[in-house]
């Protein structure tokens, strides 16, 4: 869709003051790497108040920072990112700084902003005396908003990435340990033909789980399965072939039934796993003692994974899970919940996504890649939860220093044409869809 007549002026603007921001953005990456790692969220903290933003620390050590840009607008976004000084300067100066500068060149050409801001930079340690759901907790009413944006610079789609990944959530996770025991000691191996061997029992149970085409047969495990849709299955469809790399990567010479191309990544993004993590039959006590090794174990254990996608309830698949091992063996049988959190995804029909793929789409040569569901994305799970609002990750491309002048200015447009998204219609406007 073309851009209108007040896009292309703000954008024209934005290109004639690009050699300012230009040299905002060098003064800043020089004073960031010349710094020591404790000071940085200072730099972050004078930029934000510089720009109008009312600032403070949320925490004693001052290390996450939280500014607003309150101006009375009916919608409120929220931008978080977790900030190490280990990361890429343009991973986590770019957001931030690109979107200064579309605040500046809109306020300089509109006037009034069509909405608040919020912004949170966590910068906290693996020593920090406060986690960030406790920040969320003590601070809910400051950090409450309609939608929230959450940076990250973990790549979804590999390390070499030209365009931005616009993640819609995040994948579940069940971790359960399964334990069997079929007699009080180990016994002779001689004995193996009337007695009991804890391994085998346990190894049967769990070849019940899963059939040889990885269809998981566990009682109700895709009964509740949500279908994709049709906007991600066409995103994932154009991500290119990886086969061939992750094969490479991983040492391996096949990938499971030699999956490749559009039915890899289907798999990948969009099918739940049950995956053995560990299978042990520890040796009891005695065998130390008396150097016997012919024995059959007694006990056996093993970790199970699960990797789930939206609407499956892991602490409901739990409770099969505790029922198919009661069912396929006689001998005791205890099943541990390790851990568990539930999928959470957004539509990708949300006008929040919506409004950055155009945004993208009108600012940056490559069109964005829409994925469904992040293995892992810190904090995303917490900030879903404790805003329930609808919130996306965004992982910016990765580019040679020779391409990140261009990139700046290109990010600038995009969140200038992102913000523009939230005006008002002109009278002009409303008449024109009243029309139709």
């Amino acid at each position: 869709m073309p851009l209108s007549s007040s896009k292309q002026i703000l954008l024209q603007a934005l290109d004639e003051q690009f050699p300012l921001y230009l040299h905002d953005w060098q003064s800043i990456s020089t004073q960031i790497y010349t710094s020591p790692a404790l000071k940085i969220q200072d730099i972050w903290l004078s930029l934000l108040r510089h720009h109008g933003f009312f600032v403070q620390y949320l925490d004693p050590r001052q290390q996450t920072l939280y500014g607003e840009y309150m101006v009375e607008a009916p919608q409120t976004l929220l931008f978080y990112i977790k900030y190490t000084p280990s990361m890429a300067m343009q991973q986590v100066a770019f957001p931030l700084l690109t979107h200064l500068a579309a605040i500046r060149a809109y306020t300089s050409e509109r006037g009034p902003f069509p909405l608040n801001i919020k912004w949170l930079i966590d910068g906290q340690d693996d020593v920090s005396t406060i986690t960030l759901a406790q920040l969320f907790t003590r601070h809910r009413s400051l950090l409450q908003a309609d939608n929230c944006i959450l940076y990250t610079t973990k790549h979804e789609t590999g390390k070499e990435v030209i365009q931005s990944e616009l993640l819609l959530g995040v994948k579940g996770h069940l971790q359960a340990e399964v334990s069997l025991r079929t007699a009080a000691h180990s016994i002779p191996t001689a004995y193996g033909a009337i007695a009991p061997d804890a391994a085998w029992q346990l190894i049967w149970s769990l070849g019940a789980l899963k059939d040889a085409r990885e269809d998981i047969l566990l009682e109700g495990f895709y009964d509740d399965l949500q279908a994709p849709e049709d906007e991600v299955i066409a995103s994932i469809a154009q991500l290119p072939d990886t086969s061939t790399e992750l094969k490479q990567a991983w040492g391996t010479e096949h990938l499971l039934m030699d999956i490749q191309g559009v039915r890899q990544h289907y798999a990948y993004w969009l099918t739940p796993t049950c995956t053995i993590t560990l299978l042990t039959s520890p040796s009891d006590p005695q065998i130390a003692v008396t150097g016997d090794r012919d024995l059959l174990p007694a006990q056996a254990h093993a970790r199970l994974d699960f990797q789930l996608v939206p609407a499956q309830d892991p602490y409901k698949i739990f409770t099969h899970l505790q029922h198919h091992f009661a069912t396929h063996t006689s001998y005791p049988v205890q099943c541990r919940l390790l851990s568990a959190s539930r999928p959470i995804t957004i539509s990708a029909r949300e006008p929040l996504v919506q409004r950055w793929q155009q945004a993208i789409d009108g600012a940056a040569p490559q069109p964005s890649l829409l994925l469904p569901l992040a293995s892992d994305l810190y904090g995303y799970a917490l900030i879903s939860d404790q805003l329930a609002c609808p919130t996306m990750g965004i992982a910016l491309p990765i580019l040679s220093d020779a391409a990140l002048e261009e990139q700046l200015r290109v990010q600038m447009k995009q969140h200038v044409l992102f913000l523009t998204s939230y005006d008002k219609p002109t009278p002009d406007q409303s008449n024109r869809r009243s029309s139709h």
